[in-house]
């Protein structure tokens, strides 16, 4: 969606966004009822943004990731960086890199059952387990096969196993172990998940993995 170029951008409200002149709003799905959760990216030359409106924009092209889509100036900093501040349900934060958001995005988008993964490891860490189960079962709205329940984060080769170990979650471990997940697997560290257990001293888990 981008802009013409112009050196005298039209006067937008920074209570809308500058691209689809909707509040900065997450659209209601509640019946027709007004929504009040913001979602308000502004950029360095004070122009804001929907999170949704502006991602898609940066993507379009290298011109439209370096430069507002309104006035059309750098949005880069003297480092180089695309530093945003974002407003959302989640609070505010001052100093996001809007930068590694965009290539996290093109990354998934060009690898979708890495996001996918990632997807179902969140869920775990989240002891969202009945989403979870979805994944490893093969019934999540991207299914391409049933999840591997020793899938790993990008860092670490740690499972959600290893991760449910940290935080003493039987029922995470449970869920893992009931779809085959491999309780030997070890971390880039040479961890298994008991190792990590002992290490935390998460008794419900050890006692758990020591009877299995």
């Amino acid at each position: 969606m981008p802009f013409p170029p112009s050196t005298n951008p039209p006067t937008v409200s920074d209570k809308d966004c500058a691209i689809c002149h909707e509040p900065l709003l997450v659209p209601s799905s509640n019946n027709g009822q007004p929504s009040y959760l913001i979602d308000d990216v502004e950029f360095r030359c004070k122009h804001h943004f929907h999170w949704g409106c502006i991602l898609e924009y940066s993507i379009s092209s290298f011109d439209a990731r370096n430069r507002c889509a309104l006035c059309r100036q750098s949005v880069l900093n003297s480092k180089g960086e695309f530093i945003v501040r974002v407003r959302n349900e989640g609070g505010f934060i001052s100093g996001f890199d809007f930068g590694d958001e965009i290539d996290r995005h093109l990354f998934y988008k060009a690898n979708p059952e890495a996001e996918r993964e990632m997807t179902f490891l969140s869920l775990m860490s989240q002891m969202d387990f009945s989403d979870a189960e979805l994944f490893l079962k093969g019934e999540d709205p991207d299914a391409n096969g049933k999840m591997d329940p020793n899938v790993c984060y990008s860092s670490g080769r740690m499972t959600a196993m290893h991760m449910a170990a940290l935080n003493d979650d039987v029922e995470g471990i449970q869920l893992l172990l009931k779809y085959g997940a491999d309780k030997e697997f070890k971390s880039e560290d040479g961890q298994t998940a008991l190792d990590m257990a002992r290490a935390e001293n998460s008794k419900r888990v050890i006692a758990l993995l020591m009877a299995e």
